[in-house]
């Protein structure tokens, strides 16, 4: 019913329906704000950046196709202007990784995702469960770079030529990036995997 109730939410704000516009806002500013923290790691800078996702949603809704995925269309929106936040910000850290790996030393079946833990996803569990916690936590031990690359890849589902485009790097460093992320994750989180393995 409530999947029902969002999708009529939907099909009205795309009427130009400013009351079901807002409805959605209601149901998704808490998704989105939490998408954006996980990115920029910054409660104003998120805050300021859920009021942009909406109001680029609301302007630019002729670009929906009415039937698809509206949460994932505002999580894309979401998830780009991070990028966008992100890349105007000037200080960077000096050493964050070695980008040199190309695709020809690593192929794409060599970058386990973050998931392979022996269960499923800890994405798809991070909001009920303590492993959400401990992943929030690993994520941000990442470089900036290491951990946009996962949150992309991981989270929101875009392609490594996708998460290229977007960063504007060459697609090896998006691999390079994600297989020492990925690696670095998958050893803070030893422990859980032990646990997930024997109990």
């Amino acid at each position: 019913m409530a999947d029902d109730r969002e999708q009529q939410l939907v099909s009205a704000a795309l009427r130009g329906d400013k009351s079901a516009f807002g409805d959605l806002v209601d149901l998704l500013k808490r998704p989105v704000f939490t998408l954006c923290m996980s990115h920029v790691r910054d409660e104003a800078d998120a805050m300021d950046l859920v009021q942009d996702t909406f109001f680029k949603a609301w302007t630019h809704r002729e670009g929906f196709k009415d039937g698809t995925n509206f949460r994932a269309w505002v999580y894309r929106i979401a998830a780009n202007a991070c990028i966008d936040r992100l890349r105007r910000r000037k200080t960077r850290r000096a050493s964050e990784l070695d980008d040199t790996m190309s695709t020809e030393q690593l192929d794409e079946g060599d970058l386990p995702a973050v998931g392979t833990f022996g269960r499923a996803s800890p994405f798809t569990e991070q909001a009920r469960s303590q492993l959400g916690v401990r992943l929030h936590a690993a994520l941000d031990t990442l470089p900036d770079s290491m951990r946009q690359c996962v949150l992309l890849c991981d989270v929101h589902g875009y392609s490594y030529q996708e998460i290229a485009d977007e960063l504007k790097i060459p697609k090896g460093t998006v691999m390079s990036r994600l297989f020492y992320a990925r690696r670095r994750l998958q050893e803070q989180l030893q422990d859980y995997r032990e646990e997930a393995r024997h109990g």
